[in-house]
């Protein structure tokens, strides 16, 4: 992914009437229970009042802790209300004479649903509940995603054996976090039920012909809902609900898999990955995995996901042998990432090809380059430091300087998740001094002190009873902000333009991103690849934009970095057949 650290320090100095208003704001919090049908959710609501301004937020211990903002909140002795637009809801209700406890209706997708909020004592904060020991020897999983309207919880049913050796059961509700409910199975003659007495749960459904997949009833507080469950051979982890994702290939596998090292000795280190390869003689064609910006390992493995493994496979089992490798400086790859710009990353792809050029199982004359995010931009740059790249393909790739890719992806991303208009207009006007003056330093010229002096003159067009306190946050977290400007990488990369190196290239072309991709927007970059493309008379290309699919190509709501762990998809199917049927369409039979 393109490095986001500019966006995130502009989120962290940029809360409403707390950073901005420049005071530390009073703050009451609001604890409840959402029982949504079967789900039970606990939310956290804190309010703040500064100078009269209501601000805050709702956060749910059991959906990854998330601050969600609010609007429209009115606070007073008698009522509470207030909307959350980035999840499409509001709450109203009536405060007790006590005024330590509130009765209302929280609305979300045109369903109206009660909720009791308690105001906690000042200072208390949630405890974690306790896990009890327990007995159970895991056998098999079986797992489905609950359609409840304002909420797709994903339930697990787990079947094994207790230490006794008696047949026993255990349900898991995944997205709630809570796990290990003891009940019965019973699996016989084309049927699969459960039951899980302490909540009142059965689950009664019939098995497809392949046994791996049942249609049925969950049936709980007098509702019953559609479930689909799949069986797998591995559990959700009880201590990290989102620890194995349904896409992640589980072996064993029909092809073969080699761990491998090879060098880049321009660079003097070895870089290690993982080449898969089709099973049968010949030497097959292949196609290099470029990861996205930070250290990454083979797999491009962050937030529970595996995207490269993925890919990976699926490639692999058409017939297209993968390599994918660990960052330098990362894994079991020498060398030093943090010292590193794009153009270093450039010379480990080259050398990656290098490698694949001389491996017995390989066709020389077949080898592809695959980049993502930044690894867009690698790909181009190896393609012009050597002429044995058979085609590349773009995945979420720039087509603009990385200046405009950082002004542009910080308002997307700011708006998608729901951050109010008030910050958002601070937070870009603070973003574009601070790019501006990292492109414009004249050679040799102080950045730190020309940082330092965007920022003071920013704080100044804040409100005056604002200026001191907000001055003080936002001065304490900008040191960070100097460093990695300062940075070889982020220089390289805010000044870079990538057009030329499109350009230049001859060979055969496919870029796809995401329509809802709000890290590389595809309006502003795909016109640009196309245009440079075409510009260098490049007579092979093709540029797709999926609709519905992030950064990531997950399918998603708004394309937020905040989805991309509640998102159990790690690679969209259809997007995976478009590069898998575009590849073997530009490539030959094994020879």
């Amino acid at each position: 992914m393109i490095r986001n650290q500019l966006l995130y320090q502009l989120v962290a100095l940029t809360v409403l009437s707390s950073a901005v208003s420049g005071q530390e704001p009073p703050t009451v919090r609001w604890k409840g229970t959402l029982h949504a049908a079967t789900a039970l959710l606990r939310l956290e609501i804190d309010i703040h009042s500064l100078e009269g301004a209501l601000s805050g937020e709702l956060r749910s211990p059991d959906q990854g802790d998330t601050k969600v903002p609010l609007q429209s909140i009115t606070s007073d002795e008698s009522s509470l209300s207030f909307s959350i637009p980035g999840i499409g809801a509001e709450f109203k209700g009536k405060v007790a004479a006590s005024g330590k406890r509130c009765e209302g209706i929280f609305s979300q997708s045109g369903k109206d649903l009660p909720l009791t909020l308690v105001r906690a004592p000042e200072g208390a904060e949630p405890q974690p509940e306790a896990m009890a020991p327990d007995d159970f020897v895991f056998r098999e999983a079986w797992v489905g995603k609950l359609q409840l309207g304002i909420m797709e919880p994903v339930m697990q049913f787990r079947v094994g054996t207790a230490k006794s050796g008696e047949p026993a059961a255990r349900f898991d509700s995944i997205t709630e976090g809570r796990t290990g409910f003891e009940g019965t199975s019973s699996i016989s003659e084309g049927t699969i039920s459960f039951e899980i007495p302490a909540i009142k749960l059965t689950y009664s459904g019939k098995l497809n012909t392949a046994g791996d997949s049942a249609e049925g009833i969950w049936s709980q507080g007098g509702r019953d809902v559609p479930l689909t469950l799949k069986r797998q051979p591995v559990e959700y982890s009880s201590e990290h609900v989102w620890e194995n994702r349904p896409q992640r290939p589980v072996g064993p596998f029909p092809y073969d898999a080699e761990e491998v090292t090879f060098d880049n000795s321009a660079d003097a280190l070895a870089l290690a990955g993982t080449l898969t390869i089709p099973k049968g003689p010949g030497r097959h064609p292949v196609v290099v995995l470029i990861s996205g910006s930070g250290p990454q390992d083979r797999d491009e493995s962050l937030m529970e996901h595996k995207p490269f493994l993925v890919l990976a496979d699926y490639l692999t089992r058409r017939g297209i042998a993968v390599l994918r490798y660990d960052d330098r400086g990362f894994g079991k790859s020498t060398g030093a990432f943090e010292d590193s710009t794009t153009e270093a990353f450039a010379r480990d792809a080259s050398a990656a090809v290098g490698f694949l050029a001389t491996h017995p199982r390989i066709d020389p004359e077949q080898i592809g380059l695959a980049g993502h995010s930044e690894g867009g931009l690698v790909a181009p740059m190896v393609v012009g430091l050597r002429d044995d790249v058979a085609f590349v393909v773009l995945l979420a790739a720039t087509g603009v300087p990385g200046a405009e890719i950082t002004r542009s992806q910080t308002e997307a991303m700011l708006r998608a998740a729901g951050v109010p208009e008030a910050d958002l207009a601070f937070a870009l006007t603070l973003n574009r001094k601070f790019v501006d003056v990292a492109v414009n330093a004249a050679p040799g010229e102080d950045l730190t002190e020309l940082i330092h002096a965007a920022l003071e003159k920013a704080i100044q067009t804040l409100p005056e009873a604002a200026r001191e306190v907000a001055g003080k946050n936002l001065r304490a977290g900008i040191e960070n902000e100097v460093d990695r400007l300062k940075s070889d990488w982020m220089q390289f990369f805010l000044k870079y333009d990538p057009r030329p190196a499109l350009a230049d290239i001859k060979c055969p072309v496919l870029a796809i991103i995401g329509s809802k991709d709000t890290q590389v927007l595809p309006d502003l970059n795909m016109p640009e690849i196309r245009k440079a493309l075409t510009t260098g008379g490049n007579q092979d290309f093709e540029t797709v934009v999926v609709e519905g699919l992030n950064h990531l190509f997950q399918k998603c709501e708004t394309g937020a970095m905040g989805e991309y762990f509640t998102i159990q998809e790690t690679w969209n199917p259809d997007s995976l057949k478009i590069i898998g049927d575009w590849i073997t369409g530009h490539t030959k039979p094994v020879k």
